[in-house]
Order: C-alpha cells, then sequence, then structure tokens
C-alpha cells in the first residue's frame, strides 16, 4: 500500500466518479420505475373531455409540443381526472419538435367518446392513454453518468 496523500486530480476524479455513479444511477431508477409502471397498470374505460396540443417555449427560443387529452376514468373505488398521454410523473413525459407530430398522436381522440385508460393500482392517480413507457430520457440520463464516470476512472489513472 502507497502512503501518499491524494492529489487534487486524485480527489477530482473520487468526485467525478461518484457524480457519475449518482447519474447513471438516477437515470437507471427512472427506467426501472417506468417500466414497473406500464407493467403493472391496470386497464379500465375512460371518457374524452377534451384534447389540445400544448405548445412548450425552451431555452433559447426552443419549440416543443404535447399533445394533452382531459378525460376521466374510473378505478374500483372512485371517479378520477387525468391528462397524461404517456407514462411518467408529468404530461410533458413525451415532447415532439412539430406540432403535426404532437397531432398524429391524439388524431383517434374525440371529446365525449370512450377510450382505454391505463392506471397505476399502486397510485390510482397515475393514470395515461398509451401503454408505452417513454424511456429514452432514462437512457440518455444513464449513458451520461456511465461516459462521466469512464472520464472520473481515466482521471484517477493519470
Amino acid at each position: 500500500m502507497i502512503d501518499a496523500p491524494l492529489g487534487v486530480v486524485d480527489l477530482l476524479a473520487i468526485g467525478v466518479v461518484a457524480g457519475g455513479s449518482l447519474i447513471a444511477a438516477v437515470g437507471g431508477r427512472r427506467y426501472r420505475r417506468l417500466r414497473a409502471v406500464t407493467r403493472r397498470a391496470v386497464e379500465t374505460t375512460g371518457t374524452i373531455n377534451r384534447v389540445t396540443i400544448q405548445r412548450v417555449n425552451g431555452s433559447g427560443g426552443s419549440q416543443s409540443y404535447v399533445p394533452v387529452v382531459d378525460y376521466e376514468y374510473r378505478t374500483p373505488t372512485e371517479r378520477r381526472d387525468g391528462t397524461t398521454v404517456y407514462p411518467g410523473n408529468s404530461r410533458f413525459a413525451k415532447q415532439f419538435g412539430t406540432e403535426s407530430a404532437a397531432e398524429t398522436v391524439v388524431a383517434d381522440y374525440e371529446p365525449d367518446t370512450q377510450t382505454t385508460v391505463y392506471y397505476d393500482p399502486d397510485e390510482p392517480a397515475h393514470a395515461f392513454l398509451i401503454a408505452e413507457p417513454q424511456t429514452a430520457q432514462a437512457i440518455t440520463t444513464v449513458v451520461i453518468g456511465l461516459t462521466v464516470l469512464l472520464g472520473g476512472g481515466v482521471l484517477f489513472m493519470a
């Protein structure tokens, strides 16, 4: 064992490895959570109330579009309202680069019609219409975390 003190580069490498590990863990947790919610989702019937496309202004003047469907559905114990199209924490789970792409997603949803709604029996307020988990952001977070972690490993070896 070498009894040399840790240098600035060593401390930086440790911090980068820890940060990369944390980022990768957050992305992995998000990915597993989305997959689990989709797997345990229960089907019910809902009624479409309103269909819109919401424009989201990003940094630097960028814009994206989110399909929004207001619907109501019933669990075995209560009536609930939902707006989420895809599984995730919010209706912003999937954003589209063009308004027409977002409109394509909701083209089949008409007000005052019945549709299938999926909800999480562990958290009935978490409902969605399309049971496809949007995992691209979670996977990107894992890849970024692993890249940072590897960068810290390279620093540590230097």
